[in-house]
């Protein structure tokens, strides 16, 4: 189960490294926190959210339920800080972590994938000065 989304926006920084950056082109902090707040809704069905963690091509936070884990990724694409208004990948996916059983045999809920996409979702196009390119 994966969904991927590509958005232009230039609401997030994508020009200023920062001092905790892992590399140069590690921007997106400000973009998983506001993905995490609009997504904070979903604790009220039980799903639970990680803060947001910073990874080699950008940031992204761990959305939990019952035996379920998702991961969302968001990642600046193209060339970055030179774009004017740069192109952002987001993506949802269902993670079994390195337990090989439940990656072979576990069929993760439909229902909380499609939960979590359609909330990311939701909270994309309905915001101002973000455009979704893909859909």
């Amino acid at each position: 189960m994966r969904d991927d989304i590509t958005v232009e926006t230039g609401l997030f920084n994508h020009t200023e490294v920062k001092a905790n950056f892992i590399n140069p082109n590690c921007f997106g902090e400000d973009f998983a926190e506001w993905l995490s707040n609009k997504l904070s809704t979903l604790k009220n069905d039980g799903f639970e959210l990680s803060q947001p963690i910073q990874e080699d091509y950008g940031w992204g936070l761990w959305v939990s339920k019952d035996k379920d884990t998702f991961w969302i990724a968001l990642g600046m694409m193209g060339d970055g800080p030179t774009d004017e208004i740069p192109k952002w990948n987001v993506s949802v996916n269902y993670d079994a972590g390195l337990n090989v059983v439940k990656r072979l045999f576990h069929k993760p809920n439909v229902d909380s994938f499609s939960k979590i996409r359609n909330q990311i979702w939701n909270a994309l196009k309905i915001s101002d000065g973000i455009k979704i390119i893909t859909d």
